[in-house]
């Protein structure tokens, strides 16, 4: 007998939603609840009485959608922050394969001033952005380009008419003929102006742009939003020198480093320069008498080599000289006995000539040998 296989169940993308819809419950939705943040407006018309709005967190971007009854609307200011009663509600988004949590409002309890502005929201968001990026290591660039005698270009940025740039010029003293700096005047109350000129100078290839500025009234360009976008998106390395010690400007906070007046830009390029310098002598006084120990080392261990092998030849022609003063003491004795067999020889009444003829032979040969 077959076993039967059971129909396969297929579902509508509509049918998937509705069983996460209705299988999503929590305690919260079954009873009143209130809700805090930023009130942001929808659509200006109604449907069906109500009007689809916006809240927000107050620090951070997260939303939820606000069904908002007309009544309660009216009383409602846009980018507000307001507490609300109401009761949680999904709504399934076919168009999406999404459910999304909303909030039926029922009363208005509380509205007040939001804490952040929508521009302090954007600044967050740049800060965020820049730290995102990273700050990068403005002095250990320039002790790069120190060490390496390699030469770089620095704009500063200063007022119309402003004389801080004699006291950047004070304070580098002797590292001045190293660094190459370039002062350009601009209207420092001037948002366009100032984001155009550092736009400019980035563009001409600096390696470095200072904003520098001293202290005095007039400070709000540094908190403008689009000039420390511009400051972010530059090439070069960012830095400002702004003598404001009342608070800290955006314009300074996403700045790669940031110096509380002129001055002390100028000290710390110097310094800088001094430090990079005599560390950089110290370390080649090192290396030179750490090559100088090596060397030495090598030497002497060359002259002991050379010495051992001189004693081995002297060795050597001593054990030589021996051996021929050997082989000439023999000779010596094998000559005496050939010729005292030769005069033997020579006193016999009959001479053997073939005798005498060997003994002349023999003597030539040992002659021959003893000249060699």
């Amino acid at each position: 007998m077959e076993t039967e296989v059971p129909a396969q169940l297929i579902y509508s993308p509509s049918a998937v939603l509705n069983l996460f819809n209705n299988s999503i419950s929590i305690t919260q939705s079954k009873r009143m609840i209130q809700l805090k943040g930023v009130f942001l407006q929808g659509r200006t018309s109604a449907y069906n009485g109500y009007y689809y709005d916006t809240l927000r967190d107050e620090s951070s971007d997260a939303q939820l959608t606000l069904i908002v009854p007309a009544l309660i609307r009216g009383e409602l200011q846009a980018n507000k922050t307001i507490t609300v009663n109401g009761f949680i509600t999904k709504r399934v988004m076919n168009s999406s394969g999404s459910i999304q949590i909303q909030l039926t409002v029922t009363d208005l309890v509380e509205q007040t001033q939001n804490k952040y502005s929508e521009d302090d929201l954007a600044k967050i968001a740049l800060l965020q952005a820049k730290a995102s990026v990273g700050f990068r290591d403005v002095g250990g660039f320039i002790k790069s380009r120190i060490i390496n005698e390699d030469r770089f270009r620095i704009a500063v940025i200063i007022g119309k008419s402003g004389i801080i740039d004699s006291d950047i010029k004070h304070q580098l003293k002797e590292s001045a003929a190293f660094f190459d700096l370039t002062f350009f005047r601009v209207n420092l109350t001037s948002e366009s102006e100032l984001t155009a000129e550092m736009k400019r100078l980035d563009a001409l290839g600096f390696d470095i742009i200072a904003v520098s500025r001293g202290g005095g009234e007039m400070m709000e360009i540094f908190n403008k939003l689009p000039v420390a976008e511009r400051s972010i998106g530059l090439r070069a390395l960012f830095v400002t020198a702004i003598g404001h010690k009342d608070d800290v400007s955006l314009l300074q906070q996403v700045a790669d480093k940031a110096f509380i007046t002129p001055t002390a830009f100028g000290t710390f390029l110097n310094e800088t320069y001094n430090q990079t310098v005599e560390e950089a002598a110290h370390s080649k006084a090192k290396l030179v008498e750490s090559v100088k120990t090596q060397l030495s080392a090598n030497y002497q261990k060359q002259i002991d080599n050379l010495n051992d092998k001189l004693k081995g030849v002297e060795e050597l022609k001593t054990g030589s000289e021996k051996l021929q003063q050997e082989k000439l003491v023999l000779m010596n004795e094998q000559i005496a006995a050939y010729r005292a067999q030769l005069e033997a020889v020579v006193h016999k009444p009959a001479v053997n000539w073939v005798y005498v003829v060997a003994a002349i032979v023999i003597g030539l040969i040992i002659g021959y040998l003893i000249k060699r």
